[in-house]
């Protein structure tokens, strides 16, 4: 069975024209577009969901139009559930379209310059961490911590929603960050689109 998977809900006019990838689709309700494709309607292992295929198409998206990512591997069942899904969430979608529309996400990953320090410091580590999170909040429209990765030297990780022309104020504030501290090193990855600031809602 046939349904369409959902990569994101962005603006539906005002993009480039640009040619969207290969069996990709905009789906107008509205000023809103679902930016989907047709997939099977079965439950998906993770490997079958397609993170990189998913990031990719929210990228190219993103490039171009204001774009809500949805979770990887969210299918409706067609395309008379998915509107009615749209029409149930409009209000939330539009006013989170507005919030994040020239802003980008960018995540910063904070670990000791020293690898495999001793496990009673990393009380204090942590505690040094968190205050240069603080210190980067400063600079960004808003910032919360994200799950660390696998890396057991990590110490903590952010997103941080930053406006489009302040990208290099924050690249900056990072850098005068990392020095001031002396003892963290800290590594930013991005411009990403706003993945850990958008919640979608599918029940109801």
């Amino acid at each position: 069975m046939s349904g369409l998977r959902l990569f994101g809900v962005a603006a539906a006019e005002g993009g480039s024209s640009v040619p969207l990838p290969d069996g990709v689709q905009l789906v107008p309700f509205r000023d809103l577009a679902a930016v989907v494709a047709e997939a099977p309607f079965t439950p998906a292992t993770p490997e079958e969901n397609g993170l990189d295929a998913h990031l990719a198409v929210v990228a190219g998206i993103s490039s171009r139009r204001p774009v809500l990512p949805a979770p990887v591997g969210v299918v409706f069942q067609g395309p008379e559930v998915m509107l009615r899904w749209l029409e149930l969430h409009y209000v939330a979608l539009s006013e989170g379209l507005a919030f994040i529309e020239g802003r980008v996400e960018a995540r910063v990953h904070m670990r000791h310059r020293e690898p495999h320090v001793l496990e009673e410091s990393q009380g204090d580590l942590a505690a040094v961490a968190s205050e240069s999170f603080r210190q980067l909040r400063r600079f960004a429209v808003a910032a919360l911590p994200v799950k660390a990765s696998h890396d057991a030297d990590e110490l903590l990780s952010g997103a941080f929603l930053v406006e489009e022309d302040r990208w290099q104020t924050f690249a900056d504030a990072v850098s005068e960050e990392e020095a001031r501290q002396g003892i963290l090193h800290l590594e930013m990855t991005g411009p990403w689109p706003p993945f850990d600031f958008v919640r979608m809602q599918f029940g109801g």
